[in-house]
């Protein structure tokens, strides 16, 4: 099958690590396409593989076997059309909030005069106009993700990698990231690709939901969302997608269980 010419075509890659005496098979003939513009988020249990393929995508590590193409084009090690933002922002503490995303930009040719205004322009795009000189130290948890998002933007890749970039932040916070985050990709119409452990934050944001599994035999899944936007999280057709996956990873198994009985409440206690 050829790579698909507009957006990320994955074919049968596979990744394992050393262990004293063998390898663990991470990642087993994973086959995905993700068309430009797309939101996907990947999800799975801990040890399935999620951010390993993440970095992959990347270009921070080699697959054992398998191809990867962007827009048609191979992918090998790590370049300007794929930019990754973390979990944790990785700010350098003694550089201000414009400093820290012009850097970057320096690095890849732009005049200091050049770095400066594309960093205040993508500051501006992720709502930290006021904060230019501001120090990591000064900022929120958001607020510095949001320098990383700026940061990654800036390099104006065709995809967007994020590995769980709002697993750090309170409930509260959570939410308006995610909200900041579907304007971002809605006004940029960039491949945005997000590992996430928070199912619900998966039905929000994607277009789809890679599910990855352990289990040989099925190496992944993959969930459309069909519902409109903006999402909203109390729609009875986002929580039967939320309870879908819930399912999936056998979380709602404790709603079925048998109750005890009356006699068996009181040997309990």
């Amino acid at each position: 099958m050829t790579a698909i010419a507009k957006g990320l075509s994955v074919r049968h890659v596979h990744k394992s690590f050393a262990l004293k005496e063998s390898r663990l098979e991470v990642l087993k003939g994973i086959d995905l396409e993700i068309a430009a513009g797309e939101f996907v988020a990947i999800i799975g249990a801990s040890g399935s593989g999620k951010t390993t393929l993440l970095r992959i995508l990347a270009g921070l590590e080699a697959s054992d076997s398998g191809t990867i193409h962007l827009n048609g084009e191979p992918v090998q090690g790590v370049g300007p059309e794929r930019a990754m933002v973390f979990q944790e922002p990785r700010l350098l503490p003694w550089l201000t909030v414009e400093a820290n995303v012009a850097m970057g930009l320096e690095l890849i040719g732009n005049s200091s005069t050049q770095a400066l205004e594309k960093a205040r322009h993508y500051l501006d795009i992720v709502g930290l106009t006021a904060f230019y000189g501001a120090y990591p130290r000064q900022l929120s948890g958001g607020m510095a993700q949001r320098v990383g998002i700026a940061r990654g933007l800036a390099i104006s890749p065709q995809m967007l990698l994020l590995d769980e970039p709002l697993g750090a932040l309170d409930a509260m916070k959570k939410i308006r990231m995610q909200q900041e985050l579907e304007r971002i990709w809605r006004e940029q119409a960039i491949t945005m690709v997000m590992v996430t452990h928070d199912i619900e934050e998966a039905v929000y944001l994607a277009d789809r939901i890679v599910i990855l599994s352990s289990d040989q035999a099925t190496a992944l899944q993959v969930m459309d969302i069909d519902l409109p936007r903006p999402r909203a999280r109390s729609d009875p057709r986002f929580v039967a997608y939320r309870e879908a996956l819930l399912n999936t990873f056998h979380l709602n198994d404790h709603l079925n269980d048998p109750q005890p009985s009356t006699l068996e409440k009181e040997n309990v206690s």
